[in-house]
């Protein structure tokens, strides 16, 4: 679909506005701002693109830049402003489109019109996926002279113009890698609970068969292990769909104060009948807000409130442990070097458990893993942080774990602040 709006936008171009762009041409120039972000060079003789075709592409439904033959990027559509914002500079430098590029200007001038596509992967700020269509239209001339207010070449009787279709595959290509790791993972966690399941069940129905006990023994085993994969499989489900829209940033924004108190209202029940002090401190300016989806940082705070109360409560190294305390807390994120440059606020988690390792720290937010010593004593599936990073990817942010030995751990996740004008009340 895509294809067919640049082709339609491309013959607009080189026909049905050839009339309006020379009735233009002998119109007064107005003298007006530059529009363009590119770096002049004093060696650089430009082409300049009609001001009709800003006109004709910002019609087009789609996402869509305009080239010139020296691949300086003339225009792109509000529709590539709205998917991909501050991405496309990265789209344009990305080998793949240059390799794309490459092919066009190899071609005969000739040719009226050149397709060629590039497939672009991203991996900075987190994982995307476009496909890249380009045509390249040969215009005359005659149409760029003085457009602009710029002065173009007059040695040729034509100038092409590479006119790009991005269309963003991410959520497909997720779906299929999503497909490939629950079939490599699941299958590896589902095994254990499974086996266990598999030998009990034997058991019932042989050596067991006459046993009350051993059977309601064996039952509450089975129970277990059956909630341990329901537990995996939520787990997983939910990662998915958290995946499926990681590359789409919030619409809606919530004041911290409002997030910090749904927060405090959810996690009541969990620590109604838990021997733990949950401190939820007050933000300390109630205009703070961040863009979010509410539902989302909330399940974050409570994942991670969940995980230190679950090995929080471990017992330390060489004695007994102390009555746990998790503090949650939100402060205008200080200068450093884990967080970008524009203002932002810190939320932290921090508990007084037994602490984790320094080797762990870079693995914690990786698909199923767990540190070895506590995976033995604390069930978990080990997706608990990796969506917790998804989640802070999708927001623009930035998560970190600090933790000693003996002492505790705290979560750290930053966010960009918002306008507060923009806030949305929580439901």
């Amino acid at each position: 679909m895509h294809e067919a709006l640049v082709a339609v936008a491309g013959v607009l171009v080189g026909s049905g506005l050839t009339a309006s762009l020379l009735a233009a041409r002998l119109r007064p120039e107005k003298i007006e701002p530059p529009r363009y972000t590119q770096e002049d060079t004093l060696q650089s003789s430009r082409t300049a693109v009609p001001e009709g075709v800003e006109q004709v592409m910002a019609c087009v439904p789609a996402a869509t830049m305009v080239l010139d033959e020296e691949r300086r990027l003339h225009y792109a559509s509000p529709e590539a402003h709205r998917i991909f914002a501050d991405t496309l500079g990265s789209i344009k430098r990305h080998p793949a489109f240059q390799t794309a590029l490459d092919r066009l200007a190899e071609r005969s001038t000739e040719a009226a019109v050149t397709s060629e596509t590039a497939r672009i992967v991203l991996d900075v700020p987190h994982h995307r996926v476009i496909q890249a269509r380009f045509q390249q239209h040969v215009l005359p001339a005659v149409l760029f002279t003085g457009a602009r207010g710029m002065s173009a070449s007059t040695e040729r009787a034509h100038n092409a113009l590479v006119f790009v279709a991005l269309c963003d595959e991410t959520e497909a290509d997720n779906t299929e890698r999503q497909h490939t790791d629950f079939v490599a993972y699941a299958s590896h966690e589902l095994r254990t609970p499974l086996a266990a399941l598999m030998g009990f069940v034997e058991t019932l129905q042989g050596p067991a068969a006459d046993d009350p006990e051993a059977q309601q023994e064996f039952l509450g085993i089975m129970a277990a292990q059956g909630k341990r994969m329901q537990h995996l499989l939520d787990d997983l489900l939910y990662l998915s769909r958290v995946q499926r829209v990681e590359h789409q940033r919030p619409r809606g924004s919530v004041a911290l104060a409002d997030l910090l108190s749904r927060l405090k209202a959810e996690s009541q029940a969990l620590f109604r009948l838990k021997k733990v002090r949950l401190t939820i401190e007050p933000v300390p300016d109630p205009a703070w807000c961040v863009a979010a989806d509410t539902s989302q940082l909330v399940q974050v705070l409570i994942n991670l409130i969940e995980n230190a109360v679950k090995y929080g409560s471990l017992p330390h190294d060489g004695g007994a442990s102390p009555a746990l305390h998790v503090t949650v807390s939100c402060k205008l994120a200080p200068p450093d070097s884990r967080w970008p440059a524009g203002p932002g606020v810190v939320l932290s988690v921090t508990d007084n458990g037994p602490g984790i390792a320094a080797r762990h720290l870079p693995r914690l937010t990786e698909h199923f893993y767990r540190v070895p010593k506590t995976a033995a004593s604390v069930q978990g599936s080990g997706l608990g942080l990796a969506i917790v990073q998804h989640v802070v990817t999708r927001h623009g942010g930035r998560f970190a774990v600090e933790s000693t030995v003996g002492k505790g751990t705290t979560c750290k996740i930053w966010l960009p602040l918002a306008a507060a004008p923009a806030v949305t009340k929580p439901s």
